[in-house]
């Protein structure tokens, strides 16, 4: 419950109240890998990452089997450009969590990243497999099918992607994009 109300001012974007709350909540639980976890979340929307790593850390030394921990983890080297070790750490969570569809998304991304755009498809359909109505992943698939030169695909996926997720701005712009590469204004 305690737990569920800072989700919920993260999710309001009253960063200073959940920081605030937060801080309570671990001075009654020290060594909680969640609370760890969340602080960790709200270090990197404040793009602390070099903390939120430090964070994200402590949650899996605190506990070794936390799925999103790992992901997140991911996610923080992932944004620092150390992709080796953000796929390291997705794959750890994925080994703890098998239907983890973050995961499975921010694995693909991570292999486009690393110029990988034909290991990155079984990622994104393993993601879609979780979560059938996965605008990121959809938009992920039109990305690597777009690097591979499959752009009718690509356009297909990112199409897709905003039926899901209509507000999906990152996927216009790829749309966009790619309609211009096709010469179709």
């Amino acid at each position: 419950k305690e737990i569920k109300f800072i989700l919920e001012l993260i999710n309001l974007n009253k960063i200073v109240d959940a920081e605030n709350d937060l801080n309570k909540k671990m001075l009654i639980y020290p060594n909680s890998s969640i609370l760890f976890n969340i602080r960790g979340a709200i270090l990197a929307s404040k793009n602390n990452l070099d903390e939120a790593i430090i964070n994200y850390e402590k949650s899996i030394k605190i506990n070794g089997n936390y799925a999103q921990a790992y992901n997140n983890l991911g996610i923080a080297l992932h944004k620092l450009n150390k992709i080796e070790k953000a796929i390291t750490n997705y794959k750890k969570a994925l080994s703890l969590k098998k239907d983890f569809a973050e995961a499975f998304n921010n694995l693909g991304n991570a292999y486009i990243d690393f110029d990988k755009p034909k290991d990155s498809l079984q990622y994104f359909n393993k993601a879609l497999e979780s979560k059938s109505s996965y605008a990121e992943a959809y938009n992920g698939l039109g990305s690597a099918n777009e690097k591979l030169g499959n752009k009718n695909d690509a356009l297909k996926h990112y199409q897709k992607a905003t039926e899901i997720k209509p507000d999906y701005a990152e996927v216009y712009n790829n749309l966009c994009t790619l309609y211009s590469d096709l010469s179709r204004f």
